[in-house]
């Protein structure tokens, strides 16, 4: 056994799985011609992922310095702040969409892109419930697509497990 493959869940979280996107109202999968809207997500232990997470991070640090330096203060309580993290965040773990399109600049039917994620992710807002829920609850709790997108790529042991299918 190579232990160090084998168990390498940041390794595998490089690699994305897909998500079935579900309606935030009902929480059915939602379908496109008898087919389920697919989001191509990342694992959040992804080395890449962490890498942009640290960049975000020093800038929010350069931020609060030179805040702290002028004396102001910078207000990012409210929800629509919150949603905008949520989006933000979500944004880095999506690699690509499956059974999934919009009208193109001709009217013509297009396949969705990474660059309609922000688009997509905006399409709802962010749910208070699914935000307060307990770790454990199982009843739905009407997630968005970005706090869906956050969900699923948190769960390490998933992308591990998936790594070392036969």
């Amino acid at each position: 056994m190579d232990f160090l493959k084998q168990y390498d869940a940041r390794g595998a979280a490089e690699t994305a799985r897909p998500l079935e996107l579900r309606d935030q109202a009902t929480g059915e999968v939602i379908e496109n011609n008898g087919k389920p809207c697919i989001v191509m997500v990342k694992g959040a232990s992804s080395r890449a992922v962490q890498a942009e997470l640290r960049r975000d991070e020093l800038e929010r640090a350069k931020k609060a310095k030179a805040a702290a330096k002028t004396g102001t203060q910078v207000d990012t309580n409210t929800a629509q702040d919150m949603h905008e993290a949520t989006v933000k965040a979500a944004l880095r773990l999506i690699v690509g969409f499956g059974n999934m399109q919009t009208a193109g600049e001709d009217g013509k039917a297009r396949d969705l892109t990474v660059e309609d994620a922000p688009a997509l992710l905006d399409l709802n807002f962010i749910s208070m419930a699914h935000l307060m829920r307990e770790k454990d609850a199982e009843h739905w709790t009407k997630p968005s697509f970005a706090q869906q997108v956050l969900d699923f790529a948190q769960d390490d042991a998933d992308f591990l497990a998936a790594s070392t299918k036969p």
